[in-house]
Protein backbone atom coordinates (compact mmCIF):
# COMPACT_ATOMS: atom_id res chain seq x y z
CA UNK A 1 0.00 0.00 0.00
CA UNK A 2 1.13 3.61 -1.11
CA UNK A 3 2.41 5.25 2.00
CA UNK A 4 0.02 9.03 2.19
CA UNK A 5 2.07 12.31 2.10
CA UNK A 6 -0.77 13.47 4.65
CA UNK A 7 -3.04 11.88 6.95
CA UNK A 8 -5.93 13.88 7.53
CA UNK A 9 -7.72 13.08 11.41
CA UNK A 10 -11.24 14.57 11.70
CA UNK A 11 -12.48 14.18 15.88
CA UNK A 12 -15.91 13.59 15.29
CA UNK A 13 -19.01 13.58 18.34
CA UNK A 14 -22.00 13.68 17.34
CA UNK A 15 -21.00 14.93 13.82
CA UNK A 16 -24.19 13.63 12.34
CA UNK A 17 -25.25 17.23 10.71
CA UNK A 18 -21.95 18.34 9.47
CA UNK A 19 -19.34 15.72 8.87
CA UNK A 20 -20.52 15.10 5.23
CA UNK A 21 -19.47 18.65 4.10
CA UNK A 22 -16.28 18.18 5.83
CA UNK A 23 -14.99 15.19 4.36
CA UNK A 24 -16.76 16.32 0.77
CA UNK A 25 -14.09 18.64 1.16
CA UNK A 26 -11.02 16.39 1.89
CA UNK A 27 -12.42 14.41 -1.17
CA UNK A 28 -11.68 17.42 -3.40
CA UNK A 29 -8.65 18.45 -2.23
CA UNK A 30 -5.94 18.64 -5.55
CA UNK A 31 -4.05 16.94 -3.56
CA UNK A 32 -4.39 12.92 -4.01
CA UNK A 33 -1.84 10.92 -1.78
CA UNK A 34 -3.99 11.38 1.54
CA UNK A 35 -5.65 9.08 4.11
CA UNK A 36 -8.69 9.99 5.94
CA UNK A 37 -8.75 8.79 9.61
CA UNK A 38 -12.25 9.99 11.19
CA UNK A 39 -12.05 9.26 15.15
CA UNK A 40 -15.72 8.41 16.20
CA UNK A 41 -15.34 9.56 19.85
CA UNK A 42 -18.05 7.57 21.49
CA UNK A 43 -21.53 9.24 18.95
CA UNK A 44 -24.44 8.41 19.73
CA UNK A 45 -26.35 9.80 16.52
CA UNK A 46 -25.94 8.81 12.82
CA UNK A 47 -22.43 10.21 12.25
CA UNK A 48 -20.86 6.80 11.42
CA UNK A 49 -23.49 6.05 9.04
CA UNK A 50 -22.64 9.81 7.19
CA UNK A 51 -18.97 8.66 7.37
CA UNK A 52 -19.95 4.90 5.70
CA UNK A 53 -21.40 6.85 2.89
CA UNK A 54 -17.68 7.97 1.97
CA UNK A 55 -16.68 4.42 1.64
CA UNK A 56 -17.59 4.79 -2.24
CA UNK A 57 -16.05 7.33 -3.27
CA UNK A 58 -12.23 7.90 -4.16
CA UNK A 59 -11.07 8.08 -0.31
CA UNK A 60 -8.59 6.39 1.88
CA UNK A 61 -10.93 6.40 4.57
CA UNK A 62 -10.60 4.14 7.74
CA UNK A 63 -13.45 5.16 11.01
CA UNK A 64 -11.88 4.76 14.52
CA UNK A 65 -13.82 3.94 17.14
CA UNK A 66 -13.67 4.69 21.07
CA UNK A 67 -15.54 5.07 24.10
CA UNK A 68 -16.04 9.48 24.57
CA UNK A 69 -13.28 10.90 25.78
CA UNK A 70 -12.83 14.28 24.22
CA UNK A 71 -11.48 16.00 21.15
CA UNK A 72 -7.34 15.81 22.43
CA UNK A 73 -7.88 12.03 23.10
CA UNK A 74 -9.78 11.82 19.64
CA UNK A 75 -7.30 13.22 17.87
CA UNK A 76 -4.22 11.65 19.54
CA UNK A 77 -5.58 8.14 18.27
CA UNK A 78 -5.71 9.61 15.39
CA UNK A 79 -1.75 10.42 14.91
CA UNK A 80 -0.96 7.47 16.29
CA UNK A 81 -2.67 5.42 13.50
CA UNK A 82 -1.30 7.85 11.18
CA UNK A 83 0.59 6.51 8.21
CA UNK A 84 1.11 10.02 6.56
CA UNK A 85 4.48 11.72 6.95
CA UNK A 86 2.39 14.68 8.03
CA UNK A 87 -1.20 15.22 9.83
CA UNK A 88 -3.91 17.47 9.15
CA UNK A 89 -6.24 18.48 11.54
CA UNK A 90 -9.63 19.45 10.67
CA UNK A 91 -12.94 19.97 12.92
CA UNK A 92 -16.02 17.70 11.85
CA UNK A 93 -18.07 20.88 11.30
CA UNK A 94 -15.12 22.77 9.21
CA UNK A 95 -14.91 22.91 6.08
CA UNK A 96 -11.31 23.14 3.93
CA UNK A 97 -10.54 24.60 0.41
CA UNK A 98 -9.78 22.25 -2.12
CA UNK A 99 -5.76 23.74 -2.38
CA UNK A 100 -5.34 23.82 1.17
CA UNK A 101 -3.25 20.52 1.47
CA UNK A 102 -1.35 21.14 -1.27
CA UNK A 103 -0.11 24.18 -0.63
CA UNK A 104 0.82 23.34 3.40
CA UNK A 105 2.69 20.20 1.99
CA UNK A 106 4.45 22.46 -0.42
CA UNK A 107 5.62 24.86 2.30
CA UNK A 108 6.55 21.72 5.22
CA UNK A 109 8.50 20.04 2.12
CA UNK A 110 10.67 22.96 1.21
CA UNK A 111 11.31 24.18 4.95
CA UNK A 112 12.09 21.21 6.77
CA UNK A 113 12.31 23.52 10.10
CA UNK A 114 8.88 23.82 10.47
CA UNK A 115 7.54 22.39 13.60
CA UNK A 116 4.00 23.48 11.94
CA UNK A 117 2.18 25.03 9.11
CA UNK A 118 -1.58 26.95 9.63
CA UNK A 119 -3.10 29.50 7.15
CA UNK A 120 -5.87 32.29 7.30
CA UNK A 121 -9.43 30.92 7.97
CA UNK A 122 -12.72 32.45 7.26
CA UNK A 123 -15.75 32.36 9.69
CA UNK A 124 -19.20 31.15 9.13
CA UNK A 125 -22.49 30.50 10.70
CA UNK A 126 -25.84 29.28 8.89
CA UNK A 127 -26.05 32.53 7.93
CA UNK A 128 -23.59 32.86 5.87
CA UNK A 129 -19.53 34.42 6.39
CA UNK A 130 -18.99 36.67 9.38
CA UNK A 131 -15.18 36.81 9.03
CA UNK A 132 -13.42 36.80 5.79
CA UNK A 133 -10.02 36.94 7.34
CA UNK A 134 -9.03 36.15 11.05
CA UNK A 135 -6.89 39.48 11.03
CA UNK A 136 -10.63 40.77 11.88
CA UNK A 137 -10.18 39.63 15.17
CA UNK A 138 -6.89 38.38 15.67
CA UNK A 139 -3.00 38.52 14.48
CA UNK A 140 -1.87 35.43 12.93
CA UNK A 141 1.80 35.35 11.76
CA UNK A 142 4.68 32.88 11.11
CA UNK A 143 8.67 32.65 12.23
CA UNK A 144 9.94 32.09 16.17
CA UNK A 145 6.39 32.99 17.24
CA UNK A 146 6.53 31.84 20.85
CA UNK A 147 5.93 35.27 22.63
CA UNK A 148 3.43 36.32 20.60
CA UNK A 149 1.73 33.10 21.02
CA UNK A 150 1.62 33.42 24.56
CA UNK A 151 -0.30 36.85 24.45
CA UNK A 152 -2.75 35.76 21.85
CA UNK A 153 -3.57 31.94 20.74
CA UNK A 154 -3.92 33.26 16.25
CA UNK A 155 -3.46 29.25 15.30
CA UNK A 156 -6.58 27.53 14.86
CA UNK A 157 -6.41 23.52 15.08
CA UNK A 158 -8.46 23.46 11.58
CA UNK A 159 -5.98 24.98 9.95
CA UNK A 160 -3.01 23.02 11.41
CA UNK A 161 -0.52 20.94 9.38
CA UNK A 162 2.49 19.05 11.26
CA UNK A 163 5.06 16.79 10.71
CA UNK A 164 3.97 13.58 11.99
CA UNK A 165 6.94 12.69 14.17
CA UNK A 166 7.24 16.42 15.60
CA UNK A 167 3.46 15.95 16.80
CA UNK A 168 4.59 13.09 18.60
CA UNK A 169 8.34 14.47 20.17
CA UNK A 170 6.26 17.12 21.53
CA UNK A 171 3.82 15.46 23.33
CA UNK A 172 0.29 15.64 21.22
CA UNK A 173 -2.81 16.89 22.55
CA UNK A 174 -3.02 17.12 26.36
CA UNK A 175 -5.91 14.83 27.36
CA UNK A 176 -6.58 15.95 30.54
CA UNK A 177 -8.30 19.11 29.22
CA UNK A 178 -11.15 19.20 27.06
CA UNK A 179 -10.80 23.08 26.20
CA UNK A 180 -7.07 24.48 25.00
CA UNK A 181 -5.74 21.80 24.55
CA UNK A 182 -4.67 22.64 21.20
CA UNK A 183 -2.85 25.92 22.74
CA UNK A 184 -0.94 24.12 24.93
CA UNK A 185 0.62 21.95 22.01
CA UNK A 186 1.34 24.63 19.51
CA UNK A 187 3.25 26.81 22.38
CA UNK A 188 5.08 23.59 23.26
CA UNK A 189 5.86 23.09 19.36
CA UNK A 190 6.61 26.55 18.95
CA UNK A 191 9.07 26.74 21.87
CA UNK A 192 11.04 24.20 19.59
CA UNK A 193 10.58 25.11 16.37
CA UNK A 194 9.69 27.81 13.83
CA UNK A 195 5.84 28.23 12.45
CA UNK A 196 5.11 28.86 8.83
CA UNK A 197 2.05 30.42 7.83
CA UNK A 198 0.07 30.56 4.63
CA UNK A 199 -1.72 34.03 4.53
CA UNK A 200 -4.52 32.59 2.20
CA UNK A 201 -8.01 31.85 4.25
CA UNK A 202 -8.13 28.10 3.04
CA UNK A 203 -10.09 26.81 5.74
CA UNK A 204 -14.18 27.79 6.75
CA UNK A 205 -14.36 27.59 10.69
CA UNK A 206 -18.00 27.20 11.65
CA UNK A 207 -19.01 29.26 14.77
CA UNK A 208 -22.06 26.81 16.52
CA UNK A 209 -23.71 28.67 19.73
CA UNK A 210 -23.31 26.16 22.90
CA UNK A 211 -20.08 25.00 21.64
CA UNK A 212 -17.37 24.55 24.19
CA UNK A 213 -15.54 27.32 22.64
CA UNK A 214 -18.87 29.85 22.49
CA UNK A 215 -18.32 30.00 26.34
CA UNK A 216 -15.78 32.98 26.57
CA UNK A 217 -15.47 32.69 30.35
CA UNK A 218 -14.24 29.19 30.41
CA UNK A 219 -12.21 29.38 26.82
CA UNK A 220 -10.69 32.70 28.82
CA UNK A 221 -10.02 30.55 32.16
CA UNK A 222 -8.40 27.64 30.31
CA UNK A 223 -6.44 29.68 28.11
CA UNK A 224 -5.36 31.55 31.25
CA UNK A 225 -4.58 27.94 33.02
CA UNK A 226 -2.35 27.20 30.37
CA UNK A 227 -0.41 30.34 29.88
CA UNK A 228 0.75 30.24 33.57
CA UNK A 229 1.30 26.07 32.90
CA UNK A 230 4.10 27.27 30.20
CA UNK A 231 5.15 29.78 32.77
CA UNK A 232 5.77 27.10 35.72
CA UNK A 233 7.42 24.91 33.46
CA UNK A 234 9.57 27.18 31.32
CA UNK A 235 11.41 28.87 34.28
CA UNK A 236 14.29 29.58 31.82
CA UNK A 237 12.35 31.72 29.90
CA UNK A 238 10.43 33.39 32.43
CA UNK A 239 13.56 34.80 33.09
CA UNK A 240 14.83 35.67 30.35
CA UNK A 241 11.45 37.16 29.23
CA UNK A 242 9.93 38.61 32.62
CA UNK A 243 8.25 41.68 30.30
CA UNK A 244 6.32 38.84 27.88
CA UNK A 245 5.61 37.13 31.06
CA UNK A 246 4.35 40.04 32.99
CA UNK A 247 2.26 40.62 29.75
CA UNK A 248 0.88 38.25 28.33
CA UNK A 249 -0.62 37.36 32.05
CA UNK A 250 -1.76 40.68 32.35
CA UNK A 251 -3.74 40.26 28.66
CA UNK A 252 -4.81 36.76 29.64
CA UNK A 253 -6.48 38.06 33.00
CA UNK A 254 -8.17 41.17 31.40
CA UNK A 255 -9.86 38.66 28.84
CA UNK A 256 -11.26 36.28 31.27
CA UNK A 257 -12.20 39.89 33.57
CA UNK A 258 -14.20 40.82 30.60
CA UNK A 259 -15.77 37.41 29.87
CA UNK A 260 -16.97 37.11 33.72
CA UNK A 261 -18.68 40.82 33.56
CA UNK A 262 -19.89 39.75 30.37
CA UNK A 263 -21.62 36.90 31.97
CA UNK A 264 -22.94 38.82 35.42
CA UNK A 265 -20.17 38.22 37.46
CA UNK A 266 -19.55 41.43 38.91
CA UNK A 267 -17.09 39.85 41.24
CA UNK A 268 -15.19 37.72 39.80
CA UNK A 269 -14.54 40.40 36.80
CA UNK A 270 -13.02 43.28 39.39
CA UNK A 271 -10.60 40.08 40.45
CA UNK A 272 -9.41 38.97 37.22
CA UNK A 273 -8.95 43.04 35.96
CA UNK A 274 -6.93 44.01 39.44
CA UNK A 275 -5.10 41.17 39.09
CA UNK A 276 -4.51 42.16 35.09
CA UNK A 277 -3.67 45.69 36.03
CA UNK A 278 -1.27 44.61 39.03
CA UNK A 279 1.00 42.56 36.36
CA UNK A 280 1.23 44.81 33.44
CA UNK A 281 -0.41 49.01 34.43
CA UNK A 282 -0.49 49.76 31.03
CA UNK A 283 -2.97 47.67 29.67
CA UNK A 284 -5.43 49.78 28.52
CA UNK A 285 -8.27 47.77 27.91
CA UNK A 286 -8.11 45.89 31.61
CA UNK A 287 -9.10 49.98 32.88
CA UNK A 288 -11.69 50.31 30.21
CA UNK A 289 -12.94 46.69 31.51
CA UNK A 290 -12.41 47.71 35.17
CA UNK A 291 -14.59 51.00 34.90
CA UNK A 292 -17.22 49.02 33.25
CA UNK A 293 -16.95 46.75 36.52
CA UNK A 294 -17.28 49.78 38.58
CA UNK A 295 -19.72 52.26 36.72
CA UNK A 296 -22.24 50.40 34.73
CA UNK A 297 -24.28 48.28 36.51
CA UNK A 298 -24.14 44.05 35.69
CA UNK A 299 -26.24 43.22 32.62
CA UNK A 300 -27.21 39.07 33.12
CA UNK A 301 -27.53 37.07 29.92
CA UNK A 302 -30.95 37.35 28.45
CA UNK A 303 -33.29 34.42 29.56
CA UNK A 304 -34.23 32.29 26.45
CA UNK A 305 -37.43 31.64 28.54
CA UNK A 306 -38.36 34.90 29.55
CA UNK A 307 -40.15 35.33 25.89
CA UNK A 308 -41.72 31.96 25.98
CA UNK A 309 -45.42 32.47 25.54
CA UNK A 310 -45.22 36.98 25.66
CA UNK A 311 -45.79 37.41 21.74
CA UNK A 312 -49.82 38.31 21.76
CA UNK A 313 -50.13 38.02 25.98
CA UNK A 314 -53.29 39.58 26.91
Amino acid sequence: MRTPAVTVVIPAFNAERHIAEALGSVRDQTLRELEVLVVDDGSTDGTVREVERFFTDDLDLTIVSQTNAGPAAARNAGIRRARGRYCAFLDADDVMLPERLAVQVELLDAEADLGLVHTDLMTFDERGIIHRTRRAFSDPCGGMVLDRLLLDNFITTSTVMAPTERLVEAGMFGEGRRVSEDFELWLRMAARWRVGFVDRPLVQYRRRRGSLSDDKLVTARCALDVVETFWREHPQHRRSRPRVYRTSLAEHLATAGAAAYAEGSRAGALGYLVQSLWQDPSRRRAWKSLAKALVRPVRLPPDPRASVGSAGSP
